[in-house]
């Protein structure tokens, strides 16, 4: 997606100098059809958490047993309920986390650069400065987008045995309940758990993404 959007802006040989609104949206894009390939795995996940009971199945036979019901109850659609919500939610998540990432890299890359007086591609930040840019900017799309990814779990798990409310009505259903029982503070709730696991998940992955990159002499 980088390289469509610097060959859309006339400059197909460097996609490093994309606008912002083109890394904006090659990370909403990217991060909406990685979502679309692994939503019913996302699914099952879910639903296997919420099937877990003390004495019940485990392991491979829990995966089976619920994959099974899941499929009795709604066929192929059930292992993509609130996929909607989940793709919305996406965008602006990957967006936000990759168009910030990819900013404050540049504005770091071009500072080093005057400092030290070197080229941009000898001036990149370290792994240390890779990862504070990658938290920060996972933390702060992870915040955004919370209250869909919320709305979009509590479709995925409903009519479980930890989690047996169930919203006939779709996603304007379980906002309206959600809501209705607990007020707007319930669609952020557990958001620092869910930070905790997101800031050092994503600030390694981003480390491991410019290593990768480097040795693979992409840009």
């Amino acid at each position: 997606m980088k390289r469509l959007c610097a060959r859309l802006e006339g400059h197909p040989d460097d996609p490093q100098h994309n606008s912002s609104l083109s890394r904006f949206i090659s990370g909403g894009i990217s991060g909406m059809t990685s979502q679309f390939f692994v939503y019913p795995l996302d699914t099952l996940k879910f639903r296997m958490q919420c099937e877990t009971v003390a004495g019940g199945a485990h392991g491979n036979q829990l995966i089976m047993q619920t994959a099974r019901k899941m499929w009795a109850e709604t066929g192929v659609r059930g292992f993509y309920r609130g996929l909607t919500m989940g793709l919305v939610g996406m965008f602006p998540y990957a967006a936000i986390d990759l168009g910030t990432f990819e900013y404050l890299k540049g504005k770091m890359t071009a500072r080093n650069a005057r400092l030290r007086r070197c080229h941009e591609e000898d001036a990149m930040p370290g792994s240390f400065f890779t990862a504070l840019i990658g938290g920060f900017s996972g933390a702060l799309g992870a915040t955004v987008v919370y209250p869909i990814n919320l709305l979009r779990t509590r479709l995925q798990s409903q009519g479980t045995i930890l989690h047996p409310r169930t919203y006939p009505g779709g996603i304007r259903d379980v906002l309206r309940q959600t809501i209705k029982g607990e007020g707007v503070r319930g669609l952020f709730r557990g958001l620092t758990p869910n930070l905790l696991k997101v800031v050092p998940a994503v600030s390694i992955t981003y480390v491991v993404y410019e290593h990768t990159k480097k040795q693979l002499h992409l840009r």
